[in-house]
């Protein structure tokens, strides 16, 4: 069975193979909440091999593979392919790292 699961060791490794890319498609095209939310831990996976210096290897049915070295290439390869899990993965690195509060006393005082 293709499930993201059983790619999860690619993925940390910066690698989005033929198999795998079938099994995030499936996860981006039902669209349910937990398959979408999958899909953003494994692209979060991807993210992480790119900032451990992983050499990234994606693969892509429309294109050849790609080779991704900066952030931006990565995001443009998420966007373009898996749109809601990349989404979801923005979402949730947003919440994880959100701006820091200022309470009323440090704004009125500025403390």
């Amino acid at each position: 069975m293709n499930t993201l699961p059983s790619h999860q060791q690619e993925f940390a490794k910066g690698v989005v193979t033929r198999s795998g890319y079938r099994a995030l498609s499936d996860a981006e095209g039902y669209g349910a909440a937990s398959s979408v939310g999958a899909g953003s831990a494994c692209i979060a996976l991807l993210w992480q091999a790119l900032e451990a210096n992983e050499a990234l290897s994606l693969y892509s049915n429309s294109a050849p593979t790609r080779h991704p070295t900066t952030a931006a290439e990565l995001a443009d390869w998420c966007q373009t392919h898996f749109p809601d899990c990349y989404g979801e993965y923005l979402a949730r690195r947003t919440l994880k790292h959100p701006e820091p509060r200022r309470g009323f006393w440090r704004r009125f005082f500025g403390r």
